[in-house]
């Protein structure tokens, strides 16, 4: 690790405690040095947690239970400090407040329905059934184990158990580049549609009394929709017919656009605190609004730090509140807990490996989506902690459920990193969900012989392109992809030259069952560099001569794949400024008037012709 991060660190802070100094000396001491120590501290335990492949969220949990532990809360509470450090209760827990709606305001607003619409029936049907399945688990597991109470505690614990994160997801997804893949899709939509029934329980929590009145209340009252479905009413006319024009004139400038979206927030939270809704679930649906506009890039880029100075807030507070409990909740439940994170972590990718079963798709793709949503949310530890306030949750159960939390943060983490090597350990076990079809009934079915063939592996624009030019040539293409959708759409279409075949394209017995070193042309239209890089190799030591072409996003994995042979790479960036030189070229000599006009007429009508011919099917790529 590089030593000028930590000599940069180290002035930082030494500079942060000087500029702290007038403040601490004007009777503030007893709150800004432990928050600039617990600032500093969660930094350097962040760069730590990074290099471990870590959420950062953990360090400021940690922190917030140092800091509770050094001021001794975890013998004499708050209250008992007050005299000596005067407005603690009140500040920790308006920071807390403040963190909450932050949070599920910028959940709000990173909320899309699309990630659901766009494979309505898939999405829902695996969705819907990983959360089913989950909830009647965990109901069991937290009776079981955890000694839960009623139908009210246990349905809450088993909520807070079975939504996936959708920090974590978000964030195994986009280091993979795997948002657009068939299980980065599940697992998103998936997320999704827990996050809402979370947030639609949190809104019945207040919306029925739960948090003055007790569980007894919230339970007698939770499948009443009147106040929510007023809030959605109320913020969806906002956003169609006042935030529109305003965010249209406050993109003008960041700071306007970013203090707007503050003071929205917190107006929306207010007025539904007042009609007696959480106001955590109205942050969450005034984020939705806002996040509906056709800005939304524009707002997620410029309102995005509200997110992290939200989960600062929240989870250090929470390790204080943490530090706050009896020790000896958390030392009596060590074998309790250890159990429920282990069935967080192993039970939902089974659960997810059923519906998949049940929906027709590969293992490998039930396994990464399982592995990608196997831990509890940052939604759900807000849940539980209003829960534990309410008196839903007594302090041991909270204690179980928030180290159940945190603890499935962390192997979820480390499984999400060996992904791959942990599938190849488990895929013999899950062999039934891979009955592919053979060479010989490909042959038999489709006339199509195994040599001097062509190969796709996987759909999209480049595996588009090249079957519309063997198309015009009279032959037939071999597409292989793990998409169901996009399978049954080619079995569909009798005119296409398109032979379809539904099987893991990362699966070695396919290259050899399917030649691909007869092949005349193989061309891998996914990024996925470690595949391609095997198969490189595959095709190198079976025939040298046969011409590879693998397609990336990245010039760095461009560089790599040639360093292994691949014959030539589509780099997407490089392709697109190279063809955009051309007709620059080609365009920029002209008269204004005529200048790119018969270029731009020309891509519309090819991509007017794309979305008309293929637009069901590359709504799914």
């Amino acid at each position: 690790m590089n030593k000028s991060i930590f000599y940069r660190f180290a002035v930082t802070l030494a500079f942060g405690l000087l500029a702290a100094m007038p403040v601490y000396a004007g009777g503030g001491g007893w709150l800004i040095k432990p928050l600039g120590l617990m600032l500093g501290g969660a930094m350097v335990i962040t760069i730590i947690l990074t290099w471990l492949k870590q959420a950062n969220i953990l360090s400021f949990i940690i922190m917030g239970i140092v800091m509770g532990l050094a001021l001794g809360l975890q013998t004499s509470g708050l209250a008992d400090h007050e005299s000596h450090y005067p407005g603690m209760a009140s500040i920790l827990s308006g920071f807390q407040e403040i963190g909450i709606i932050l949070v599920m305001f910028m959940a709000g607003v990173n909320f899309n329905l699309k990630d659901i619409t766009k494979r309505l029936g898939f999405i829902i049907s695996n969705g819907v059934g990983f959360i089913g399945l989950g909830l009647l688990f965990f109901y069991w597991a937290a009776t079981r184990f955890a000694g839960t109470e009623g139908f009210s505690e246990s349905i809450f614990f088993a909520l807070c158990l079975v939504v996936p994160s959708s920090f974590l997801v978000s964030a195994s997804l986009q280091y993979r580049e795997d948002e657009d893949s068939l299980h980065g899709q599940i697992a998103t939509g998936t997320t999704v549609i827990g996050t809402l029934l979370a947030v639609v329980l949190l809104a019945k929590l207040q919306a029925t009394g739960g948090l003055d009145s007790g569980a007894s209340s919230a339970v007698s009252n939770l499948w009443l929709t009147e106040q929510i479905l007023l809030l959605v009413v109320i913020v969806m006319l906002i956003s169609k017919f006042i935030l529109e024009p305003v965010v249209r004139y406050l993109l003008r400038s960041s700071e306007l656009l970013f203090i707007s979206a503050v003071g929205y927030c917190m107006g929306i939270a207010a007025i539904c605190g007042a009609l007696g809704i959480s106001p955590e679930a109205g942050a969450f649906f005034a984020g939705i609004s806002l996040g509906s506009l056709p800005y939304r890039l524009d707002i997620e880029d410029k309102v995005g730090p509200l997110k992290s100075f939200g989960a600062i807030l929240l989870f250090l507070t929470l390790g204080v509140n943490m530090s706050d409990l009896d020790g000896s909740l958390y030392s009596n439940n060590v074998g309790v807990i250890i159990t429920l994170t282990l069935l967080v972590v192993i039970i939902k990718p089974i659960i997810v490996i059923i519906t998949g079963s049940l929906t027709n798709i590969k293992s490998r793709t039930a396994f990464l989506g399982g592995v990608t949503t196997n831990q509890a949310s940052e939604i759900t530890i807000i849940i539980a902690l209003l829960a534990w306030k309410a008196g839903v949750f007594s302090d041991e159960i909270f204690a179980i459920l928030i180290s159940v939390s945190l603890l499935s943060f962390i192997l979820s983490a480390l499984g999400q990193w060996a992904q791959f090597s942990l599938f190849n350990g488990f895929k013999g076990m899950l062999h039934f969900m891979d009955r592919n079809p053979s060479a010989f009934e490909i042959t038999r079915d489709h006339g199509m012989e195994m040599k001097d063939h062509v190969v796709l592996l996987a759909y999209n624009e480049v595996s588009y392109e090249v079957a519309e030019y063997y198309q015009q040539k009279g032959e037939k293409v071999l597409m292989i992809d793990t998409d169901p959708e996009i399978i049954r759409h080619f079995q569909a279409q009798k005119e296409s030259n398109i032979v379809p075949l539904y099987a893991d394209i990362m699966d070695s017995s396919i290259w050899s069952e399917f030649k691909f070193d007869q092949a005349k042309l193989v061309v891998s239209c996914r990024g996925l560099l470690q595949m391609n890089i095997e198969l490189s190799d595959f095709l190198r030591q079976k025939s040298p001569d046969l011409p590879f072409v693998a397609v990336t996003t990245s010039h760095e994995d461009a560089l790599e794949l040639y360093d292994n042979n691949v014959r030539y790479v589509v780099q997407t960036d490089y392709m697109a400024s190279k063809s955009f030189r051309d007709v620059f070229a080609k365009e920029i000599d002209k008269p204004g008037a005529e200048s790119f006009g018969d270029s731009g007429s020309q891509h519309w009508k090819d991509t007017r012709a794309i979305r008309d011919n293929l637009g069901e099917i590359f709504k799914l790529v």
